[in-house]
């Protein structure tokens, strides 16, 4: 089965956010089918921590969705990260752990610190924690910083797009950096998220999470443990605009890549990249696009795509809707 959610959202208990974490699940879930609560993890005064996880536990009681208890770390590389763990692996304890250790605002910076920080969770929490590295492009973030991170299990999904449609080009370029670690051997995810603060009608300029953006998963049924298992794995894909659904994307048994899809609006063009280049490229769509090809060799496959420009509801303007397919690898 399909489910769809999104990680990054904050609410009135960061400095920056506006609803309760009840207010934000009875508004977001007609969209989505899990959440986390991704308060900024900084100074006491700007991250009341406490009020967050006591309200996140208080909607898990009332509502019967997965709700992810996290925080936008200060990471030493000088951008957001997301830690996400489970429930019963001291989910609040971890966020306790970070600020007075390892965030950038006290001075704690560098690739050096950063393996530090990764170190110190996987000896602290296992296998049941991976990260996402939120908007790489603001400020620029080098492919060899996140080239020396991927060492570290941890690192699983890369940000491609968030809040105000700001699309990374580390993500989005073919020859970026996502491509480059997937060249070094790193399978690495991406991710779109909304970034919430304040919803457009409410005064702000985002949309409730999963109205604009979508992760999309494949799991057996929508629970923690499946949700966690499809972000580490990277079985799920991404888009704006939800302009695909049940996509494809295999070798047959004759070894041809297929790739299919049901559009939910109008396309301009998909395309199949492998080891930093497209090798075949679609302008030409039906209501359920189809196509199987022989591919060069290569270590990976990904696919994205765009859609024909739409409006927007939040300013005056156009946006593009798009879709990212997570790799299929070929070791």
């Amino acid at each position: 089965m399909w489910i769809k959610g999104d990680l990054h959202i904050h609410s009135h208990c960061c400095g920056d956010g506006t609803l309760s974490v009840a207010d934000i699940v009875e508004r977001s879930r007609k969209y989505c089918d899990f959440l986390a609560i991704s308060g900024h993890c900084r100074t006491p005064e700007f991250f009341r921590a406490e009020k967050q996880y006591a309200e996140v536990v208080e909607a898990r009681k009332k509502y019967d969705i997965p709700i992810f208890n996290t925080g936008e770390v200060e990471f030493p590389i000088p951008r957001h990260v997301i830690f996400i763990t489970t429930p019963e692996n001291r989910e609040f304890e971890m966020l306790q752990s970070l600020v007075p250790r390892f965030c950038r605002r006290n001075g704690v910076e560098g690739p050096e610190k950063a393996m530090e920080e990764l170190a110190f969770l996987e000896k602290e929490w296992g296998n049941r924690i991976f990260m996402i590295f939120n908007h790489p492009n603001a400020p620029d973030v080098s492919t060899q910083d996140l080239l020396t991170i991927a060492d570290s299990k941890l690192f699983k999904v890369l940000a491609c797009v968030d809040r105000g449609e700001r699309r990374a080009p580390q993500t989005w370029d073919v020859g970026g950096a996502w491509d480059q670690l997937l060249l070094n051997g790193h399978k690495i995810s991406v991710r779109c998220g909304s970034d919430f603060h304040r919803h457009y009608e409410d005064g702000g300029h985002d949309q409730y999470p999963g109205e604009f953006v979508q992760d999309c998963l494949r799991v057996k049924e929508n629970s923690y443990d499946e949700i966690f298992k499809a972000y580490t794995t990277g079985a799920f894909y991404c888009m704006v605009g939800n302009i695909i659904s049940n996509p494809v994307f295999c070798f047959t048994d004759s070894g041809r890549l297929k790739l299919e899809f049901d559009l939910n609006g109008e396309m301009e063009k998909a395309e199949i990249i492998s080891d930093g280049r497209v090798i075949e490229e679609f302008t030409s769509f039906s209501d359920h696009f189809s196509a199987e090809i022989k591919v060069p060799d290569g270590k990976y496959f990904r696919v994205r795509g765009t859609g024909k420009l739409a409006p927007r509801k939040y300013e005056e303007g156009m946006y593009e809707p798009l879709f990212l397919l997570n790799p299929i690898y070929c070791d």
